[in-house]
């Protein structure tokens, strides 16, 4: 691991694969029991007064953040935090989560509340490298996104604790046009248990410029309803989804797209190389017919032990 050295700078360092190249402040979330807080405050100094500050909450963290100057939040390996209503803002704009450590050593945030959220409302915002539980029935979701331009969700795991205490979705967009434009879901993992959740990202406004890609979905749903992605009959332009692997349990005869479902007719995007199976081996629908978008080499199937097919059905033309 790389990190910003008090006496060497902060300019070039990197975290986690995530390169820092500005110059903004950096906050550590954690307390004196925290695994490794020492290591960093060797590495960036203990007086709280200079460019790292130590913090006990994410959201404290945040309130000391200045908009769109850099600043990054490092959470220690081992920290937790509890998730309600209100507990955490990301309010500020141009702002890094980073989650330190790795499995299940990384910070953990546990959701007590069906709406128990974390709410995004200001752009470019990052959060990287962290571990989020249900803990309650039906937590609507785990990010919840207003005014939230080019806001990026990578690399982080998401588990249902059981069938009775899991999420709906995760991601959960504003329903005004545009303002989750920029939306990036990459490389996250989610362990559904929910019988009957909605859509691991669900699309609620016309938004341009979507990348959900190399995601890994679990899900137990038994519900008829697009489980990967719902796009709410919206037009999304500029959309890429591409790369993710769904296995969900799945309804009979699925009346709606199993992987993706609804859009405007005018869509513009590629749903490329996602691998996708339920239990139905009637319909088989893969994606809501209609949705303007285009699909390249997926993969679907409905019975175990057996190789997926390429779905929807190859253009004749």
């Amino acid at each position: 691991m790389s990190v910003w050295n008090k006496n060497a700078g902060y300019g070039q360092a990197a975290l986690n694969g995530l390169p820092f190249l500005g110059s903004g402040k950096v906050f550590v979330v954690g307390d004196s029991s925290t695994a490794n807080l020492g290591m960093i405050q060797d590495l960036f100094g203990t007086d709280n007064d200079g460019d790292v500050r130590y913090l006990a909450t994410v959201d404290a963290a945040f309130a000391e953040c200045i908009a769109d100057a850099g600043d990054v939040i490092l959470v220690m390996p081992g920290h937790s935090e509890t998730v309600t209503a209100t507990s955490i803002a990301h309010d500020v704009a141009g702002v890094s989560v980073i989650g330190l450590g790795s499995g299940l050593n990384r910070p953990t945030f546990t959701y007590g509340a069906a709406a128990a959220t974390i709410t995004v409302s200001a752009a470019n915002g990052m959060w990287k490298n962290c571990h989020f539980i249900a803990n309650f029935d039906n937590v609507a979701a785990a990010f919840t996104l207003g005014a939230a331009k080019d806001f990026i969700l990578e690399d982080c795991t998401f588990d249902d604790k059981t069938a009775a205490l899991h999420f709906l979705s995760i991601v959960v967009t504003s329903a005004t046009d545009q303002e989750a434009e920029g939306l990036q879901v990459i490389g996250n993992r989610w362990n559904g248990l929910a019988l009957a959740p909605n859509a691991f990202v669900s699309i609620l406004a016309a938004t341009d410029r979507v990348r959900i890609n190399d995601n890994v979905v679990f899900m137990d749903a038994t519900n008829d309803v697009g489980h990967f992605v719902t796009l709410a009959a919206k037009i999304v332009l500029e959309f890429e989804c591409k790369n993710n692997r769904a296995v969900i349990v799945g309804a009979t005869d699925a009346a709606v797209g199993i992987f993706l479902t609804g859009s405007g007719t005018t869509s513009k995007g590629i749903v490329e190389n996602n691998y996708v199976s339920s239990l139905d081996t009637g319909t088989e629908l893969i994606a809501t017919a209609g949705t303007g978008l285009v699909f390249f080499e997926n993969y679907y199937t409905g019975v175990a032990d057996k190789s997926g097919k390429l779905w929807p059905v190859v253009d004749a033309a």
